[in-house]
């Protein structure tokens, strides 16, 4: 069990639970936590389709734009395909397809002049399928705007999170990089630790602040090496592999900056659990200069990393206490 100075409040994850969690964080920063029983809003589906990825957006446009199509198709079949004027008899497939294409171009507005609606029945549905066009074509040029001006990050956090040894005190660190060329500047990194205290019927968990040196950064243009001193005042301090995963180690990694070109406040989070540190290792220079003096950064440099054994006092201090 670690105890030691340093515990922090819950910082909105939650405490006592009655089994095994997975992680708090996932590696596309979202949280796993399902909400159930919150009721339906119409809101909730513009916050879907803006937060959604855009292979489900993209994927939800088309699938509603023929559902839509669909469904006046089967209308203009309903009060007769004779209404529409210029429709060649043939089988129903080709009829359908014809009564489709006919919605499809009344829909958008197009209206090529090759088939049109005849008689008033036809000419109130085609009427409300104009109408609908214009709504749902509003709808998606709002969302569009609303995707495209969202500010929103591609930092790129290391695969693994090292252990360094280090004089006098081992250090703890991970890289980020900024995957984008835009300007990130005024950065401010928190580094929690999360562990389980488990009982008979309860898993409690306890969160500590690690203490950074550099926990703020001016400008993001190189890579950023976040570090911890593995001190006598670390929660981490004495601790071994097998102490960690005996108490569902995670680190919980917020950063948050200002975005110059959105002009507004980012996030990014993260976490690393226990089975993603690796003990003893020394991080590989990510960056080069070429013959011009240009710094060459390789994002894919940013994971790798050397092997440096530890001391072996270092993984059981507290047993020599």
């Amino acid at each position: 069990m670690i105890q030691v100075p340093g515990k922090t409040p819950d910082p909105g994850f939650g405490e006592k639970y009655n089994r095994r969690t997975k992680r708090i964080i996932n590696k596309n920063g979202s949280f796993n936590v399902v909400r159930k029983g919150a009721g339906f809003n119409v809101r909730d589906i513009y916050l879907f389709l803006i937060n959604t990825s855009w292979f489900n957006f993209l994927l939800i446009l088309l699938t509603t734009y023929v559902l839509v199509n669909l469904v006046f198709t089967g209308w203009y079949f309903q009060i007769g395909i004779d209404h529409l004027k210029g429709i060649r008899e043939g089988s129903n497939k080709h009829e359908f397809l014809n009564a489709f294409f006919f919605s499809v171009q009344t829909f958008t507005t197009v209206g090529y002049g090759t088939i049109s609606p005849q008689g008033l029945p036809a000419n109130i549905i085609s009427s409300l399928e104009a109408m609908s066009g214009w709504l749902f074509f509003a709808l998606v040029s709002g969302l569009l705007f609303g995707r495209f001006s969202k500010p929103t990050t591609r930092i790129l956090f290391t695969q693994s999170v090292i252990i360094s040894p280090a004089k006098p005190f081992p250090k703890l660190m991970f890289r980020v990089v900024n995957k984008r060329n835009n300007l990130l500047m005024e950065l401010e990194a928190k580094v929690l630790l999360m562990v389980v205290n488990r009982s008979e019927n309860e898993h409690n968990r306890e969160y500590f602040g690690l203490k950074l040196i550099t926990p703020t950064l001016n400008f993001f243009t190189m890579p950023w090496t976040i570090v911890h001193e593995i001190n006598e005042e670390s929660p981490l301090y004495g601790k071994t592999p097998a102490d960690l995963e005996k108490v569902d180690a995670e680190f919980l990694i917020l950063i948050k900056g200002f975005d110059d070109t959105f002009s507004q406040e980012v996030h990014a989070r993260y976490s690393y659990r226990f089975e993603e540190i690796v003990w003893g290792a020394t991080f590989l220079p990510a960056y080069d200069i070429d013959d011009k003096g240009e710094v060459i950064l390789e994002m894919k440099q940013l994971h790798k990393y050397d092997l440096t054994p530890l001391p072996e006092n270092v993984l059981n201090r507290n047993d020599q206490e």
